[in-house]
Protein backbone atom coordinates (compact mmCIF):
# COMPACT_ATOMS: atom_id res chain seq x y z
CA UNK A 1 0.00 0.00 0.00
CA UNK A 2 1.39 3.63 -0.94
CA UNK A 3 1.88 6.00 1.66
CA UNK A 4 -1.08 8.47 -0.06
CA UNK A 5 -3.08 5.42 0.83
CA UNK A 6 -1.98 4.41 3.97
CA UNK A 7 -2.76 8.22 4.77
CA UNK A 8 -6.08 7.52 3.14
CA UNK A 9 -7.22 4.63 4.62
CA UNK A 10 -5.88 6.39 8.54
CA UNK A 11 -8.27 9.35 7.98
CA UNK A 12 -11.40 6.91 7.00
CA UNK A 13 -11.01 4.77 9.91
CA UNK A 14 -10.49 8.20 11.89
CA UNK A 15 -13.68 9.90 10.39
CA UNK A 16 -15.81 6.60 11.06
CA UNK A 17 -14.83 6.37 14.62
CA UNK A 18 -15.50 10.19 14.78
CA UNK A 19 -19.13 9.34 13.37
CA UNK A 20 -19.62 6.53 15.62
CA UNK A 21 -18.82 8.64 18.62
CA UNK A 22 -21.65 11.12 17.29
CA UNK A 23 -24.13 8.41 17.08
CA UNK A 24 -23.89 7.72 13.32
CA UNK A 25 -24.25 3.67 12.68
CA UNK A 26 -21.56 3.02 9.90
CA UNK A 27 -20.49 0.75 6.65
CA UNK A 28 -17.28 0.97 5.39
CA UNK A 29 -17.74 0.91 1.82
CA UNK A 30 -14.10 1.74 0.81
CA UNK A 31 -13.66 -2.13 -0.05
CA UNK A 32 -12.38 -1.15 -3.83
CA UNK A 33 -15.94 -0.52 -5.19
CA UNK A 34 -16.60 2.78 -6.64
CA UNK A 35 -19.00 4.31 -3.96
CA UNK A 36 -18.58 6.36 -0.91
CA UNK A 37 -15.90 5.94 1.68
CA UNK A 38 -18.46 5.40 3.88
CA UNK A 39 -22.19 5.07 4.49
CA UNK A 40 -23.55 6.46 7.51
CA UNK A 41 -27.04 6.67 9.29
CA UNK A 42 -28.37 8.62 12.25
CA UNK A 43 -32.15 9.92 12.73
CA UNK A 44 -33.49 7.66 9.21
CA UNK A 45 -30.98 9.80 7.12
CA UNK A 46 -28.42 7.71 5.01
CA UNK A 47 -25.49 9.70 4.55
CA UNK A 48 -22.93 8.69 1.50
CA UNK A 49 -19.64 10.10 3.34
CA UNK A 50 -16.73 11.23 1.56
CA UNK A 51 -13.11 11.20 3.52
CA UNK A 52 -10.71 13.93 2.33
CA UNK A 53 -7.27 13.33 4.35
CA UNK A 54 -4.97 15.95 2.13
CA UNK A 55 -3.08 19.11 3.05
CA UNK A 56 -5.21 21.29 0.78
CA UNK A 57 -9.10 21.32 1.49
CA UNK A 58 -10.47 21.84 -1.78
CA UNK A 59 -14.58 21.91 -0.98
CA UNK A 60 -15.58 22.40 -4.49
CA UNK A 61 -13.69 19.30 -5.46
CA UNK A 62 -15.21 17.17 -2.40
CA UNK A 63 -18.52 17.69 -2.87
CA UNK A 64 -18.58 17.05 -6.98
CA UNK A 65 -17.64 13.82 -5.74
CA UNK A 66 -19.81 13.51 -2.76
CA UNK A 67 -22.58 14.00 -5.14
CA UNK A 68 -21.19 12.06 -7.46
CA UNK A 69 -21.61 9.12 -5.35
CA UNK A 70 -24.45 9.81 -3.53
CA UNK A 71 -26.88 6.77 -4.52
CA UNK A 72 -30.77 7.73 -4.71
CA UNK A 73 -32.15 8.01 -1.17
CA UNK A 74 -28.87 9.03 0.18
CA UNK A 75 -27.57 12.94 0.95
CA UNK A 76 -24.35 13.38 0.67
CA UNK A 77 -21.29 14.71 3.18
CA UNK A 78 -17.69 15.26 3.03
CA UNK A 79 -15.17 14.87 5.84
CA UNK A 80 -12.15 16.71 5.32
CA UNK A 81 -9.18 16.53 8.02
CA UNK A 82 -7.61 19.92 8.88
CA UNK A 83 -4.41 19.32 8.87
CA UNK A 84 -2.02 18.60 11.47
CA UNK A 85 -4.95 19.14 13.93
CA UNK A 86 -7.65 16.75 15.53
CA UNK A 87 -10.24 18.13 13.64
CA UNK A 88 -12.16 17.68 10.41
CA UNK A 89 -14.62 20.31 8.12
CA UNK A 90 -17.58 18.18 7.74
CA UNK A 91 -20.15 19.36 5.38
CA UNK A 92 -23.55 17.70 4.95
CA UNK A 93 -26.21 17.96 2.61
CA UNK A 94 -28.75 20.29 3.75
CA UNK A 95 -26.80 21.79 6.42
CA UNK A 96 -24.01 24.43 7.35
CA UNK A 97 -20.56 23.61 7.14
CA UNK A 98 -19.04 22.89 10.60
CA UNK A 99 -15.89 21.92 12.31
CA UNK A 100 -16.17 18.17 14.64
CA UNK A 101 -12.81 17.34 16.64
CA UNK A 102 -12.05 13.86 17.35
CA UNK A 103 -11.98 13.16 21.33
CA UNK A 104 -9.48 11.34 23.30
CA UNK A 105 -5.73 9.84 22.01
Amino acid sequence: MTNSRSKGRRGETSALHLLESRDYTCEDMSAGRASCDILALKDGIAWAVEVKNREIINPREFRKQARANAKKGTRWMVMAKIADTRSWLVERQGQRPCVWTEVGG
